[in-house]
C-alpha cells in the first residue's frame, strides 16, 4: 500500500470503529434504565454533565492557557436561566414568597431544548463581557479576577429575589435531564470540540497557549482568540449548569460555591490538561470515586474495630489520592495526548525528500526607516536611525551588545511603537501597527531565543503560521462536515506546510513534537514557520547563535537559498562576523542606538569607526 492510500484507509477504518463504538454505547444507554437503579443512572448523568463542564474549562485553561476560576458562576447562570424557562407559571407564582416575581418572568416558558440553548448563550454573553476587560490580565491575576466574578454572580443571585427567589432557591424543577439528553448534549459538545481542535484553528489556540509573543508574530490576534475561547468555554459552563439543575430538580446559590470550580479542575488535572480524552476519563474517575468514597463517612466495623463516621472524610481521602496522582503523574493520565484507533495498528514512517530551485532577484526599496527614535524614559535605544533595504538584498545589522539591534527589529515588527520617525514597508507606513497586522502586511521574524509552540507537532507549527492567510471563519470548524470550505482550506494549508517542510528537509519530522527536535532542526523549523506566513521581508535574529563552525557554514548557504528560492528580502542580526561578511550584500552598524556606518562587507571591514566600536583591530586582516 503506497503512502497516498494510507491516510484515506486509516480515516475510513477510524470512522468505522468510531461508529461501531457509538452504536454499542447507544444500545447500552437504551437498556440502562432497566439494568440500573435510579442512583446509578444519576451517576451516569453526572459523568456526562461533568464531562461537558470539564471540556469547556479545558478549552479555556488546558487548550488556550488561561487560568480561570470562575466556572461555577457560569454554571449558576445556566442553571437559573434554564430553570426559569421550564418552570410552569403556577409553580413560579407559588414559589416566590420573599418578594413577588417580575411580571414579565411569570409567564415566560419554553421547551427544555430551547432552555438549554438559552442557558449556554446567556452564560456565553456574560463570559464575553467579562473577557473583554479581564483577559488583558494574565496568570494569577486572571484567576483572581474570574474568582471574583463567580462570587459576584452568587451574591447577585442571593439578593435579586424577584428574579431568582433569593436564598430560597428554586425547587420542583422538571426532571428533563435523562440519559439520552445528557449524553446527546455531551456528544454534540464533544463533536464540535474535536472538529475545532483538529482544524488549523485548534492549532492556533494551542499556539496562543504555548507562546503568545510568537503567535502574534505569526499574524494571530491573540487577544481576540483568547476572548473567543473563553466565551466558548462559558457556553459549555452554562449548558452543564442547566443540565445539572434539571437533573437535581432544585438549585440555590450555595450550590455554586468555588468548590464547584475546584471539582472541575480536579477532573481536568487528573485526566490531563489540554486533552479531550483526558477530560472524559477524568470525568468517569472523579465522579465515580467521589460517590464510591461516601462509605467512609458512615460508621465502619472491622471485627472488633469500630470506626465512627466522619463527615467530609471522603473529600480528605480523595484529596490525598489527587496529591498522589500529581506527584507520580504530574501531567495527568493522558497528558496532552488523545485517544486514537491508530494505537492498535502500526503506522509507516514518511521518507525524507529534498528540493531546491533557483530564482531571479530584483532590486527596489522594500523597507525604509526615516529618523526612527525609540526611547524608554531617559534611555535612547534607537537614535534617529535612517536606512533603506532593497528588494532581494540580504542585509546585516551588527553592533556590540546593547547597540539597539533587537530594538530595531521590535520596532519594524510592531512590538514597539517608535517614539518618533517613520517605518515604511512597500510604501505603507507601519508605525503603530500591531505585530499581527505587520505580519499580514508581509513581514515575519525569528527570535534570538527560539520560540516554538513546543507541545505542537512540527507540521502544526507551520500550519499555525498559515492561519493569517486563511479565509474561512472559526465557527465553521465546529461542524466541518457542513462546510466544505473549511475542510478544503485546512487540507490546502496542510499540503503547503508539508511542501515547505520538504523544501527545508524537515518532512521526516512532521509528526514529531517541536520541543523534541535538536537545536539545528528547531532553528530551521522556526524559519519554516516564518516562511509559512508568506512574507516578503524576513527578519532573522541571530540565526547562528549556538552553532559550531560547520553548522555556521551550512547556515550561510541556507540563507542565500532562502533569498533565492523564496524570493525574499532578508534583514539579519548576527554576531558571527564570518556569517555576516560572507552572506550579506549590505551591512548597517549600530553603536549605542546610533547608526555609525553602512556599506558592503569590504567597506564596513575597513571603516575605522566600525573597527574601533565593534570589529577590533583584526578586522582589516579579514574575519
Amino acid at each position: 500500500m503506497n503512502r497516498d492510500s494510507i491516510t484515506p484507509y486509516r480515516r475510513l477504518r477510524s470512522l468505522f470503529l468510531t461508529i461501531a463504538a457509538l452504536a454499542l454505547f447507544t444500545v447500552f444507554l437504551s437498556h440502562a434504565p432497566s439494568l440500573m437503579n435510579g442512583y446509578w443512572q444519576r451517576i451516569l448523568n453526572l459523568i456526562a454533565i461533568n464531562a461537558i463542564l470539564a471540556l469547556s474549562l479545558n478549552l479555556i485553561y488546558g487548550i488556550t492557557g488561561m487560568f480561570s476560576l470562575g466556572h461555577a458562576g457560569f454554571m449558576a447562570i445556566g442553571a437559573y436561566v434554564s430553570a426559569l424557562l421550564v418552570l410552569p407559571p403556577a409553580q413560579k407564582e407559588a414559589m416566590w414568597i420573599l418578594e413577588p416575581i417580575y411580571p414579565w418572568l411569570l409567564n415566560l416558558n419554553a421547551p427544555f431544548v430551547v432552555s438549554l440553548a438559552a442557558a449556554g448563550l446567556v452564560a456565553a454573553l456574560f463570559g464575553w463581557l467579562v473577557a473583554l476587560p479581564v483577559l488583558r490580565l494574565g496568570g494569577d491575576y486572571l484567576g483572581i479576577a474570574t474568582l471574583g466574578f463567580a462570587e459576584i454572580i452568587r451574591i447577585l443571585i442571593t439578593n435579586l429575589a424577584p428574579l431568582t427567589n433569593g436564598s430560597l432557591g428554586l425547587k420542583g424543577i422538571p426532571a428533563h435531564t435523562t440519559l439520552f439528553m445528557s449524553y446527546g448534549c455531551l456528544g454534540i459538545v464533544l463533536l464540535c470540540t474535536v472538529c475545532m481542535l483538529r482544524s488549523n484553528f485548534g492549532s492556533v489556540l494551542r499556539a496562543v497557549r504555548d507562546d503568545e509573543v510568537a503567535a502574534r508574530m505569526m499574524g494571530i490576534n491573540t487577544f481576540r482568540t483568547r476572548v473567543l475561547a473563553f466565551t466558548l468555554g462559558c457556553f459549555g459552563g452554562g449548558l452543564g449548569g442547566a443540565l445539572m439543575g434539571n437533573l437535581i430538580t432544585t438549585i440555590d446559590p450555595r450550590m455554586f460555591m468555588i468548590t464547584q470550580t475546584y471539582n472541575i479542575l480536579m477532573i481536568i488535572v487528573v485526566g490531563g490538561l489540554g486533552s479531550i480524552t483526558g477530560s472524559l476519563i477524568g470525568s468517569v474517575l472523579v465522579t465515580t470515586m467521589l460517590e464510591w468514597l461516601r462509605f467512609v463517612e458512615n460508621p465502619i466495623t472491622l471485627g472488633s474495630l469500630h470506626i465512627p463516621g466522619i463527615p467530609g472524610m471522603r473529600m480528605v481521602i480523595f484529596s490525598l489520592l489527587l496529591i498522589v496522582v500529581i506527584i507520580f503523574r504530574r501531567e495527568g493520565i493522558m497528558g496532552m495526548r488523545e485517544f486514537s484507533w491508530d494505537w492498535f495498528f502500526p503506522r509507516p514512517r514518511a521518507k525524507k525528500k529534498a528540493a531546491e530551485e533557483a530564482a531571479e532577484v530584483c532590486f527596489d526599496n522594500v523597507l525604509e526607516l526615516q529618523d526612527v527614535c525609540l526611547r524608554f524614559g531617559g534611555l535612547s535605544a534607537v537614535d534617529k536611525l535612517s536606512m533603506a533595504i532593497r528588494e532581494g538584498e540580504i542585509v546585516g545589522l551588527i553592533g556590540p551588545n546593547g547597540a539597539g539591534k533587537t530594538s530595531v527589529f521590535n520596532v519594524i515588527s510592531g512590538f514597539y511603537k517608535p517614539t518618533s520617525g517613520e517605518v515604511r514597508f512597500l510604501g505603507r507606513p507601519l508605525s503603530g501597527l500591531s505585530p499581527e497586522t505587520v505580519c499580514r502586511a508581509g513581514i515575519s521574524r525569528t527570535f534570538q531565543n527560539i520560540r516554538l509552540f513546543g507541545t505542537e507537532t512540527v507540521l502544526q507549527n507551520v500550519m499555525v503560521a498559515q492561519w493569517v492567510r486563511q479565509r474561512t471563519p472559526w465557527w465553521m470548524t465546529l461542524l466541518p462536515f457542513l462546510f466544505s470550505d473549511v475542510v478544503r482550506e485546512d487540507s490546502a494549508a496542510r499540503t503547503r506546510a508539508m511542501m515547505l517542510l520538504e523544501q527545508l528537509g524537515l518532512d521526516g519530522l512532521a509528526e514529531e513534537k517541536a520541543s523534541s527536535l535538536p537545536y539545528g532542526a528547531q532553528r530551521r523549523l522556526e524559519i519554516a514557520r516564518a516562511l509559512a506566513t508568506g512574507p516578503k521581508l524576513l527578519l532573522l535574529d541571530e540565526p547562528a547563535a549556538g552553532m559550531n563552525p560547520q553548522e555556521s557554514a551550512e547556515l550561510m548557504q541556507f540563507i542565500r537559498r532562502l533569498r533565492d528560492e523564496f524570493h525574499l528580502t532578508i534583514l539579519l542580526i548576527e554576531h558571527d562576523m564570518k556569517v555576516v561578511m560572507n552572506v550579506c550584500d549590505t551591512i548597517h552598524v549600530l553603536d549605542q542606538g546610533i547608526h555609525i556606518a553602512q556599506g558592503t562587507p569590504d567597506e564596513v571591514r575597513a571603516n575605522p569607526q566600525v573597527i574601533e566600536a565593534y570589529l577590533g583591530a583584526g578586522a582589516k586582516e579579514g574575519v
